[in-house]
């Protein structure tokens, strides 16, 4: 038993609900062609398994000023669109 990682970098198509603000939570659109939907899903399936996901995050524009984060695990929004 020990951590794993699993990392994605991928481009377009991401953003949904950019209305939610700083320290909102974010639950989604629900779209199935979606990326942060599924993203969110896959993690919600993980913990419906037992698997215990200590963070998972979804990072708009890494590195950049305008970078926005969304928690996966506690739907927290870090930073506004």
């Amino acid at each position: 038993m020990g951590n794993f990682k699993i990392e994605i970098n991928a481009v377009g198509g991401h953003g949904c609900k950019r209305e939610v603000k700083d320290g909102e939570k974010n639950y989604g659109c629900g779209q199935m062609t979606c990326p942060d939907c599924q993203a969110r899903a896959f993690v919600a399936q993980l913990q419906r398994n037992g698997i215990s996901v200590q963070s998972a995050e979804l990072t708009h524009w890494p590195g950049e000023e305008s970078q926005v984060a969304d928690n996966l695990v506690t739907l927290e929004r870090t930073g506004s669109f």
